[in-house]
């Protein structure tokens, strides 16, 4: 008889980063873009510049959902953390610890 484990509600994201996968970059909302010739409105101020620039090259002409897939650019798979936390994009803030998407990824690993 196969075991059933239930998935544990998460105290931390320490050592997690689930969210960080599989759900595109949301950081290509920071993409430069030639139709805001102010600021960039979905960019926070004060964005280091060798972060716009990274961003540019990785996305350079892209809209959300047309970038890879696979994991945010800003993903640290390795440590399992945001190289740029302090910077991340509003829903990545949003993202609720221990809410239904945060639990249903986790269970989709636990049943793989």
């Amino acid at each position: 008889m196969p075991v059933t484990l239930n998935v544990l509600e998460p105290e931390s994201c320490d050592g997690c980063g689930l969210c960080c996968e599989g759900n595109g970059s949301p950081v290509v909302l920071y993409a430069s873009n030639p139709r805001y010739p102010a600021q960039q409105p979905y960019r926070p101020p004060g964005l280091p510049q060798d972060l716009i620039d990274e961003i540019d090259f990785h996305f350079a002409g892209l809209f959300r959902g047309q970038e890879s897939q696979e994991q945010c650019l800003w993903f640290d798979a390795e440590n399992r953390v945001c190289k740029h936390y302090e910077w991340r994009p509003q829903v990545c803030h949003e993202y609720e610890l221990g809410g239904y998407a945060c639990l249903e990824k986790r269970r989709s690993c636990v049943e793989s």
